[in-house]
């Protein structure tokens, strides 16, 4: 059976929006049309891309890889046809990042910024929880993923690029003079500015220390943002975990500093994510720009 473009968009509609009535009215034809054309897209195939059991619909594996394919696909076709138009403007087809907030800025940015020097590149940013930027990874609704090490992603359909390297460090704001406002000891309780038990960042305190600290502490807050424990702890409210890429600019001028650094720290590594099938032009010339660049030596970031 030969494969309707039309059938691509309606799926891609489908999985944004996981309804088929929305999906249908998304796409201006009647539900019963609309069925029918996923379905005959599933056949086109050869495998069932939609599990329709679940409220709302869900894909199923082999729908989360095709959505990739699918949105590649659409993207080449829409590129194609403005090259014909050429005096037309060109469509916008940006790279598409998922991130989580601690990694959002400066360590994108930073990112952006050395291949922008080398590429001519468009892209766009969803800053997410880190559990929904693995979905959307997942799901083909982003092109890559910059994260922390996440071993779920550690298998196939994934490939990932590490590219850097570095510590969550404890970190106390500063007194006029320099010092720490807080210094943990084993005779009173410090404030502790804690993760929430679901973050990437108290799974990895968790499983390194055991505990959210190895010292006399009480929370003060939770999060499950980094960004919020920097703006917290610059407000002298308590002692925070953070990754030293998320503090350099504070650790520089000491208006935070670390504690027992020696001691109270912990390894990361950051890595680009992808899923192996085959991402638009702009992507794939993306990701060979980095490989070439880490076969090199380099790094976004080195452990300190």
């Amino acid at each position: 059976m030969n494969l309707d473009t039309k059938w691509l968009e309606d799926f891609v509609a489908l999985c944004e929006v996981r309804n088929f009535s929305r999906a249908a009215e998304i796409r201006h034809i009647t539900q019963p049309a609309f069925g029918r054309h996923i379905k005959s897209l599933e056949e086109a195939v050869g495998m069932q891309l939609v599990d329709r059991s679940t409220t709302p619909v869900s894909l199923t594996d082999a729908g989360k890889q095709f959505h990739s394919l699918a949105r590649t696909l659409i993207s080449q076709l829409d590129q194609g046809v403005a090259q014909i138009h050429s005096h037309q403007r060109p469509v916008f087809t940006p790279l598409r990042i998922a991130t989580p907030h601690s990694l959002a800025s400066p360590t994108l940015m930073n990112l952006m910024d050395i291949a922008s020097k080398e590429l001519t590149l468009e892209y766009s940013v969803d800053v997410l929880r880190l559990d929904y930027a693995i979905e959307s990874l997942a799901e083909g609704r982003c092109d890559f993923l910059l994260a922390f090490d996440s071993l779920a992603l550690h298998q196939p359909p994934f490939q990932n690029l590490c590219i850097g390297t570095g510590h969550f460090y404890l970190v106390s704001a500063t007194e006029p003079s320099g010092t720490p406002i807080f210094t943990p000891s084993a005779s009173s309780e410090t404030p502790l500015l804690r993760y929430s038990p679901e973050s990437y960042t108290a799974r990895l305190i968790e499983t390194t220390l055991g505990q959210p600290a190895s010292f006399p502490s009480h929370p003060v807050f939770e999060s499950s943002m980094c960004q919020l424990h920097k703006e917290m702890a610059l407000r002298g409210k308590g002692v925070a975990w953070l990754p030293d890429c998320l503090i350099q600019e504070e650790l520089a001028q000491n208006t935070l500093c670390l504690i027992r650094p020696d001691e109270w720290r912990i390894p990361y590594k950051i890595r680009l994510y992808r899923n192996q099938a085959r991402l638009p032009d702009l992507a794939e010339t993306f990701w060979r720009f980095l490989v070439q660049q880490t076969a090199q030596g380099w790094q976004l970031i080195r452990e300190q």
